[in-house]
């Protein structure tokens, strides 16, 4: 008998290690400033766990829908993910999914993404045969980008550390009244904010000090001077793609790419008075 309560408790010790070596760890201790400050914003919250991620503190709870927030440990939201239904999205981003090219893919999941300083975002997974992809929404409609799905959406979603004083300071003199809705570290060390300004998504370039380097984004209608150059430089190609730049070193410029039967495509830069770069 003293054996086999021997044994027992080995076991229970291997399984209690274990637990501790897991991020989902129901026996975690969060500190009181969290517990206040995850209580103040979600009372009515059901069903709460807590685990620990990447050095953040993660409540997963129901509050209506499955809803995961995450804090710092002095108690700092930093962001909540809540699954909803196709039918729970906003009209615009419902209007504006259904007019995609993706609007025939399987809908798979849908997450509704809430960060600290940043816009509401709207993320729909899409699938297709072996294709897979992310598109994120603004809440009034406007495709902020659309990625690659990966098995770590989490992750991806993670809030990174706040744009610095210099960034911040520049977007909001430069483009007044802009949300952020996304903020990406490059390779390179640059900073890559998605910013939804006068109705457009736009990305705004930052180098490893914090100074601007670029904006751009998407346009659907060219001046006539810069459509004249490109018919008479370029007869054979069509435009396939536009994007308007504002830049440090080169000024203003648009991006055409252009398309034409059995040749290479070309991408070519132009000025509003319809200069080649």
């Amino acid at each position: 008998m003293k054996l086999k309560l021997y044994l027992l408790m080995i076991a229970l010790s291997a399984w209690s290690l274990q637990s501790c070596d897991s991020d989902d760890d129901e026996s975690i201790s969060v500190p009181i400033e969290l517990q206040n400050a995850f209580s103040s914003k979600y009372p009515n919250a059901g069903n709460v766990k807590w685990e620990t991620k990447s050095g953040y503190y993660v409540a997963d709870f129901h509050n209506g829908y499955e809803t995961s927030a995450w804090f710092m440990p002095d108690g700092s939201w930093c962001m909540t993910e809540t699954d909803i239904p196709y039918t729970k999205l906003p009209e615009a981003v419902k209007n504006s999914f259904e007019k995609s090219e993706y609007k025939d893919w399987k809908k798979d999941d849908i997450d509704m993404l809430e960060r600290q300083g940043m816009g509401t975002m709207y993320v729909i997974e899409v699938e297709r045969q072996n294709q897979e992809m992310d598109l994120y929404y603004s809440e009034d409609g406007v495709l902020i980008k659309s990625a690659v799905d990966t098995d770590d959406d989490q992750d991806n979603y993670l809030p990174i550390p706040q744009l610095t004083a210099k960034m911040k300071s520049f977007i909001e003199r430069k483009y007044p009244e802009a949300k952020i809705m996304e903020i990406d570290k490059e390779d390179s060390g640059y900073t890559e904010v998605d910013i939804l300004h006068n109705g457009s998504s736009k990305e705004v370039l930052f180098n490893q000090g914090g100074d601007w380097i670029s904006t751009s984004w998407d346009v659907d209608i060219i001046p006539v001077t810069v459509g004249t150059t490109i018919s008479e430089q370029f007869p054979e190609y069509h435009i396939d793609d536009s994007e308007y730049f504002e830049t440090l070193s080169e000024g203003n410029y648009y991006l055409i790419e252009l398309e034409a039967d059995n040749r290479p495509d070309k991408k070519i830069k132009v000025t509003s008075d319809g200069t080649i770069l």
